[in-house]
């Protein structure tokens, strides 16, 4: 060949195509994501990431590249099973994890506590805090409670320490306790 001659020199190898460039559709290449592959000399793959299996051999596990972490899909019905898990794993006997709307403003808590009533009273306050910032949380409670269809019982020792706390006795009238506990805004037991 003549020097500056555009033809192949022996020596310089087989000029390739772009078709056989294209390592795509090799048995002996495994796309693990775009634009990368995993090459065995002489070994054929299968559809999943590392499982490589010797043309000649039995099975035998070879090193590939970790494949990348999948994002995990939230939905409504795995996050409350999350959550459920991470209550039911707690030590406390009892809690409460709540998301709520107020007004167009979410808020979220959560609480666990081996106190039934530290539990319970947690979440009212918290409850009690959204509602209304200019109103004192125990006037909030206490409206919604009145205001609710869900009949409440006092324990009898809690009215007699609220009719206590008025300074009446028995000879007062309930038109006394009453005006009692209005002076006070409220009674509390």
């Amino acid at each position: 060949m003549a020097p500056g001659s555009d033809e192949p020199k022996p020596e310089d190898g087989k000029i390739l195509s772009p078709e056989e460039l294209d390592i795509a559709d090799d048995d002996h290449v495994t796309e693990i994501d775009e634009g990368r592959y995993v090459v065995s000399p002489d070994v054929r793959t299968d559809d999943s990431y590392g499982n490589q299996v010797s043309a000649d051999s039995d099975p035998a596990p070879q090193p590939a590249p970790d494949p990348e972490p999948e994002t995990p899909e939230f939905t409504d019905a795995n996050v409350h099973e999350w959550l459920a898990e991470q209550m039911a794993d707690s030590n406390s006997r009892y809690g409460f994890d709540v998301t709520a709307k107020f007004d167009g403003d979410v808020d979220q808590q959560q609480l666990v506590s081996n106190d039934i009533v530290t539990a319970f009273e947690s979440f009212m306050l918290w409850y009690g805090r959204q509602m209304d910032g200019s109103t004192p949380v125990e006037d909030v409670l206490g409206i919604l409670l009145s205001e609710s269809n869900v009949p409440v019982k006092y324990p009898p020792g809690s009215f007699k320490e609220m009719v206590r706390s008025t300074g009446l006795s028995p000879d007062d009238s309930i038109a006394d306790l009453v005006e009692a506990v209005e002076e006070r805004d409220g009674a509390e037991f």
